[in-house]
């Protein structure tokens, strides 16, 4: 908070920021969310024209029928041309006021803003970066791996990537899952066990698929009562299952950080994803080891999509991000302009494993993360959480039950702490790009059983 306070402004300058942004970035923010979120997309269904609501046709790209995928990808494409303009108009208005604000401020660039409100160095994140960079090749792999079980000649199409490999049928009850969550976390910890025993029977979790619910997930952590309250969607499914392990995860760091003092209790967007991934991940290891082929293939492709999103695109945004801030600096972009800048941040992310012709020049459109006036760059905070987490995860399988002491230090430590100093008490340099590569090699040794199966 001492560090940050040399960028605040004098009082009546920063009032003055924050009534003007009521009609600049926030105003811009709004019609942003409103073009979008009443977005319609006429689409043709087995012969049948219909008009569906964005989210209902993005679903569509994880379904099992490949013509339905494909079909949903171009009527987006197709319509979000409706609302181009306006929303282009909107990420040049939020953008222009936020290098404004960041040069008023004394901040070299947004992407230094947004270093600092993450208590993490250039350097790291500079090590991170290139350590993705030279993990894209074996993503490739994964994706022509894809390309050839989905029945592809070649490459795989943009709107092949979300889709699903290998035939799961097996539904778990909600009791099922308890007990399959609750066995696996007291392999960890006794007290990371009884956590979720307790989340579960005090109904912490609103797990009901009911009509008017919101989709996603979350846990909101309640420092004043020493609980916190999961929103998810339970339907049965494995991936829900792991749903139910990643934001108990976060109830867990949640718990963990009720013995420090409120000040110390908010911890920066890179390491919120540290507790939440770690024990998804255990979960997800736990369910491999009595797949069979068929299930493993469903498992592991499921893990891969999620980190080649959390990897590949997370990079593609971070281009697209700063070359829009760089050229904004000269002026006003133009949609055109935008939608040359997102194919080119594509291409290099995702190389010659994608079909060019099937690229997205619109992925700028429907994501939110673009439009937070005060959260820019919030991309590689991903990236960051899903690999700092699989390396603690690799050094518990070395330490065994040794670990779970650090561990709990570590998330205690998240809140009060810089990024280096968080992973240099784990034994970890976040500087040291070899770090960085050993995460990596394990979504590569994934990536080697998944072409292998």
């Amino acid at each position: 908070m001492k560090n940050k306070s040399k960028y605040i402004l004098s009082e009546d300058v920063e009032v003055s920021i924050a009534k003007m942004s009521l009609t600049g970035s926030v105003a811009w923010g709004n019609l942003r969310n409103t073009l979008t979120s009443n977005h319609k997309v006429p689409i043709i269904i087995d012969g049948k024209e219909e008009v569906l609501g964005i989210n209902e046709v993005k679903n569509m790209l994880f379904s099992g029928n490949e013509k339905l995928r494909k079909n949903a990808a171009e009527s987006e494409k197709k319509s979000n041309k409706f609302i181009e303009e306006g929303v282009g108009a909107s990420l040049n208005g939020i953008k222009g006021e936020v290098i404004t604000i960041c040069d008023m401020k004394g901040y070299k660039s947004p992407l230094e803003k947004t270093l600092i409100d993450s208590r993490m160095d250039e350097k790291t994140l500079n090590s991170m970066i290139k350590a993705m960079e030279e993990s894209l090749e074996d993503f490739q792999k994964y994706f022509k791996k894809k390309a050839k079980l989905l029945g592809h000649k070649d490459k795989l199409p943009y709107y092949d990537i979300m889709a699903p490999v290998g035939n799961v049928n097996k539904k778990y009850s909600y009791e099922e899952a308890k007990d399959f969550i609750v066995k696996h976390f007291n392999s960890f910890s006794k007290e990371m066990g009884d956590m979720a025993t307790k989340a579960f029977n005090n109904r912490w979790i609103d797990a009901e698929v009911r009509s008017g619910k919101r989709g996603g997930a979350f846990c909101s952590n309640l420092y004043c009562i020493g609980e916190s309250r999961i929103l998810c969607s339970f339907s049965g499914s494995f991936k829900n299952v792991c749903t139910l392990a990643h934001e108990l995860g976060h109830a867990y760091h949640g718990m963990i950080l009720t013995k420090e003092e409120l000040l110390n209790t908010k911890y920066p967007m890179p390491l919120a994803e540290t507790a939440s991934i770690f024990s998804e991940t255990m979960v997800r290891n736990a369910a491999l080891k009595d797949a069979d082929r068929e299930e493993s293939l469903a498992i592991l492709g499921a893990e891969l999509v999620n980190n080649s999103s959390v990897i590949v695109d997370i990079y593609a945004r971070f281009l697209f991000e700063k070359e829009v801030f760089e050229r904004r600096k000269d002026g006003e972009l133009s949609v055109e302009e935008i939608k040359e800048i997102m194919i080119k941040a594509q291409k290099k992310a995702y190389g010659e494993a994608i079909d060019e012709k099937t690229l997205d020049p619109y992925a700028w459109i429907h994501k939110p993360h673009y439009y937070y006036a005060e959260r820019n760059f919030y991309n590689f905070p991903y990236a960051f959480g899903l690999l700092f987490a699989k390396g603690l995860y690799s050094q518990y399988l070395k330490e065994g039950s040794s670990f779970v002491e650090k561990y709990n230090k570590i998330l205690g430590l998240a809140g009060k702490a810089s990024i280096y100093d968080v992973a240099k008490f784990a034994g970890i340099d976040v500087h040291d790009i070899n770090f960085w590569r050993s995460s990596l090699n394990i979504v590569k040794k994934d990536i080697e059983r998944f072409i292998f199966l």
